[in-house]
């Protein structure tokens, strides 16, 4: 573009032209005005924010410790037992709840239940989604996740000094320090983590500058790995129904209402415990209970402990189990063709494949650790760890890769495509149409604004109608004469159109006096 291009300049009202330079430097110093200035970090939290910090460090944890020392009592008092060492008890309890092995007249009890825990990160992922917005500032989504954390962490402190004083009373072994306070806030930062996070995680994707198909891989994985653990939830039902009469044994040994419904609540807090198995034995894995073994292909008995849900464990294999491994293998095409659906090409519609099955793969490697753990004389319970998380990717990954290729070359597009806006109808004008170059055009605006009309003319550098009739070399002298418009039709309409007050504004008008 030339130095005359460069300074073509807008009419204004104000009396001269302003050029393109001069139209720069404004916007830049009107940005530098209008942006807006970072906000120094508070040192401390209102009043109303130090209530509702409080009320997610305390609530959860004081919520959780009134219904451990209800069921403790009743507990207690159902069994005719004495009240001594009840307060070591709740301690203990709490420290059950997240994880933390316990030793128990010399044996370990590292197999806890995880339906406990998972209420409890539910609660805490709730209390700190509601306290927090998309817009809330960065150091206010800190202190809800540091609050969560914290008051757990207090009431573990005092929890393992009532163990340790009740120790002397009851037979309970005093369990690590370290490991007690890792686990704890492990499970309220995973928990706090989440729950901002599903408020959050938009600006902070933007803020890292996550990839689109990373992004659109949450939704699929989340659907496969949901799926898996229904699947696994469904064989636990079916197998107990199946064992219904063994179940009905293991009840029996409780000898008496009060003992067969104790055991039916213990079952009910292990029963995720067992759809993690099961789980793990539909993508073929193995789960072990002490010298016992079950897997798509092999059973391998043993002595197990005499809980209910246990009868869910079959005695002998069955024939035609490892049909049960096209489950995995269809969520995993499933995944891949929810994948392809939102990517915008092959290589996008793969690596969103990929990472959705390597996010559900960690989550089960997760589960499936905290699953398990020593059981006393019985040994080491749980599932196979490295072939679960293994296969579990295997699965998904490969096939779904495979099918999200194969989609997204067969025309997979996203599920939300950009709407096209229709173009915006222009504004009325005058136009003359011209052949020659050089010529004046009349696309002008005429507008009032402040009793003065501006009428914006533009010099076409070159202008060249193409003829569309195939055959005619040239035009008659008459047919040109209709298309050309001489300039002074062109001032004729003008002097029409524009009353007399605003010629004076016209680039090339007629001077006044005071010109």
């Amino acid at each position: 573009m030339n130095a005359e291009g460069r300074r073509r300049a807008w009419p204004t009202t104000v009396g001269r032209d302003v050029t393109l330079e001069e139209m720069s430097s404004l916007l830049s110093r009107d940005t530098a005005r209008t942006r807006p200035s970072r906000r120094p970090v508070p040192s401390q939290p209102t009043p109303e924010q130090f209530r509702t910090l409080l009320g997610i460090a305390l609530r959860p944890t004081l919520v959780g410790l009134v219904l451990i020392a209800t069921c403790v009592l009743v507990t207690l008092v159902a069994a005719n037992s004495d009240l001594t060492g009840t307060s070591g008890a709740i301690a203990a309890s709490w420290l059950a709840v997240h994880q933390v092995q316990l030793t128990i007249g010399g044996a370990s009890l590292g197999v806890l239940p995880l339906l406990p825990t998972l209420v409890m990160m539910w609660t805490v992922a709730r209390g700190c989604a509601r306290a927090v917005t998309e817009s809330s500032p960065r150091h206010e989504q800190w202190w809800v996740i540091g609050a969560a954390v914290a008051g757990p962490l207090v009431a573990t402190a005092i929890s393992l000094a009532v163990v340790a004083d009740a120790s002397s009373v009851i037979a309970l072994s005093p369990p690590n320090a370290l490991a007690a306070f890792g686990w704890v806030f492990a499970v309220h930062l995973i928990a706090a983590v989440v729950g901002v996070g599903t408020r959050v995680w938009r600006p902070v994707a933007r803020q890292l500058r996550l990839p689109r198909w990373v992004l659109d891989a949450a939704r699929p994985a989340l659907r496969a790995g949901m799926t898996l653990l229904a699947t696994g939830a469904a064989i636990t039902v079916v197998s107990l129904l199946a064992s219904w009469s063994t179940v009905g044994d293991l009840l029996q040994a409780g000898e008496g209402v009060g003992g067969a419904l104790g055991l039916t609540v213990v079952s009910i807090l292990y029963l995720p415990n067992v759809v993690i198995g099961a789980t793990a034995v539909l993508v073929g894995s193995a789960v072990h209970v002490g010298a016992a073994s079950v897997s798509m292909f092999e059973v391998v008995g043993g002595p197990v402990p005499a809980l209910p849900l246990l009868g869910v464990l079959p005695v002998e294999q069955v024939s035609g189990w490892a049909v049960g491994l096209v489950i995995p293998a269809v969520l995993g095409a499933f995944l891949g063709r929810d994948c392809a659906r939102r990517a915008g090409s092959v290589l996008e519609a793969v690596q969103s494949a990929l990472v959705g099955a390597a996010a559900v793969a960690v989550v089960f490697a997760a589960l499936g650790f905290a699953a398990g753990g020593n059981l006393g004389t019985f040994g080491t319970v749980g599932v196979n760890l490295g072939t679960f998380v293994g296969l579990t990717f295997g699965w998904l990954g490969v096939f779904g890769a495979a099918t999200a290729a194969l989609v997204s070359w067969r025309g997979g597009s996203r599920d939300e495509p950009a709407v096209r806006r229709a173009p915006e109808p222009a504004p009325p004008t005058v136009t003359t149409t011209t052949a020659a170059a050089g010529m004046l055009v009349l696309p002008a605006r005429i507008r009032d604004k402040a009793s003065t009309t501006v009428i914006e003319a533009e010099v076409l550098d070159e202008a060249v109608v193409e003829e569309s009739a195939v055959g005619k070399a040239e035009r008659s002298d008459a047919e040109t004469e209709g298309v050309v418009v001489d300039a002074e039709v062109v001032d004729a309409e003008v002097a029409q159109v524009t009353p007399p007050e605003a010629d004076q504004d016209l680039p090339g008008g007629p001077r006044t006096s005071s010109d």
